[in-house]
Order: structure tokens, then C-alpha cells, then sequence
């Protein structure tokens, strides 16, 4: 699973990285073209990508994703033992949600963002096949069709990561901690509450994204925390 997360970790680096590029062609491409075009149905659904994209940069996905990615392969132990034990309460006492419960929000933001996309380009295609502003209408349209490509992709690999961590907070883990020069042991036992999967499948012209509730298969046991013993 370790090598399977690091691909997935380098992909969704260099998604994010192209992501960024297109979005930031997004925003000039909107502030050179609104004083013209504002009142347009179709620059309307423009705005409507460019607001999804800004709320995705808000979720901080890349940040969540790395605490996924650091619970899989746990480079960092007392940090990976922590997260894991973050997934076991609806909220952390600050009152924010665990990194589990963000990844799913940030998933469920993905599979609508193509939507708008979709409709700002049929019409920017008929403007297009009116052969109207032909400069502005094939840029905006390679623009979109790179958009929703790096979306859908993200949103797949997204749901790899979190069927990945909630496959894993299912499971026993033992983690090895050096505390000042002392190898302590620590367990991670799980709940047996009822654990989420996420699945994309595509209709039409798009992925839509389920969520599974699935039974936990853990049997019944004193063990309900993290435990710690020395190891010499």
C-alpha cells in the first residue's frame, strides 16, 4: 500500500501544480474579458467555474491529503498515531472536523464542479458556431476541456486516498515512537462504528460520486484506545 500511496502522492503533486497553472489562466482570461462580456449567459457559467475553483483553493485539499498520506505511510509515527486517533471523534475539540470528514467534503465539491463547466461550454459553442469572438471562444473552451480533465482525475484519485485511510482505520496499527532514545510501542485500536467508502461512476458525461456505508467487521473487545508500551 506504501507504494501505491507514494504514485498516488507524486500524481495528485503534479495535478495540483497543473491545476494551479490553469486556474491562474482562468483569472486573467475573466479579468481582460468582464467589462465586454459580463452580461452574457455564458461568462455567467464562466464565473461559476472560476467561483468553484476558488472554493476548492479554500478546502486546502493538498494539506488534507498530506495528513491522508502520513496516516498510510506513516514517515512521521507520533503524527500518523495522532491522525489516526483524530477519525474516531465527529469533531476535534476546537471545534474544526478531522481531515477524513474534509477529504469527503472537498470530494463531494468535485464531482459538482463539472457541472457548470459543462454548461458554460455548450455555450460558448454556439457563440463559437456563430463564429462570435473566435479568439475568446476556442481559448475558453481548450481552457474548460483542460479543467474538467484535471478535475475528474483529481476527484478518481481522491476517492483511491480515501477508501485507502478509512480501509486502514480499520485495522489494528502498531507504531514504533523514539522518545529520548526510548522505543515506545504504541496501538492504535479501532472503533466499530460504521465506516464510509466512496465509489465513482460515470453517467453520461461525467462522474458521479456514491457514498457506502459499510458495517464494521471489528469484534467486540476491551481495546477501545490507543495503548503504549516500551519496547527494549
Amino acid at each position: 500500500m506504501d507504494s501505491e500511496a507514494e504514485a498516488l502522492e507524486e500524481k495528485l503533486t503534479s495535478l495540483f501544480g497543473q491545476l494551479r497553472a490553469e486556474c491562474a489562466i482562468l483569472e486573467r482570461v475573466v479579468y481582460k474579458n468582464k467589462n465586454q462580456h459580463r452580461r452574457s449567459s455564458y461568462f455567467q457559467y464562466l464565473m461559476k467555474v472560476r467561483r468553484d475553483l476558488r472554493l476548492l483553493q479554500s478546502t486546502k485539499l493538498e494539506e488534507i491529503l498530506g495528513c491522508c498520506f502520513q496516516s498510510i505511510t506513516g514517515k512521521r509515527p507520533k503524527q500518523k498515531v495522532h491522525l489516526l486517533e483524530s477519525l474516531k471523534r465527529r469533531k476535534c475539540e476546537s471545534g474544526k472536523y478531522n481531515f477524513m470528514e474534509r477529504l469527503l467534503g472537498a470530494a463531494h465539491l468535485l464531482s459538482q464542479m463539472v457541472e457548470p463547466m459543462l454548461k458554460a461550454a455548450i455555450q460558448i459553442s454556439a457563440l463559437l458556431a456563430r463564429s462570435f469572438f473566435m479568439g475568446f471562444s476556442l481559448t475558453i473552451l481548450a481552457l474548460l476541456a483542460r479543467l474538467r480533465v484535471l478535475v475528474q482525475q483529481i476527484l478518481l484519485d481522491v476517492v483511491s486516498v480515501f477508501n485507502m485511510v478509512s480501509s486502514l482505520s480499520q485495522k489494528k496499527q502498531s507504531v514504533k515512537i523514539n522518545q529520548e532514545g526510548v522505543e515506545v510501542l504504541r496501538e492504535f485500536y479501532p472503533t466499530q462504528e460504521d465506516f464510509i467508502t466512496l465509489e465513482c461512476v460515470w453517467k453520461s458525461d461525467k462522474f458521479d460520486l456514491l457514498e457506502r456505508t459499510q458495517k464494521s467487521q471489528i469484534a467486540v473487545s476491551g481495546h477501545t484506545s490507543a495503548a503504549g508500551r516500551f519496547v527494549f
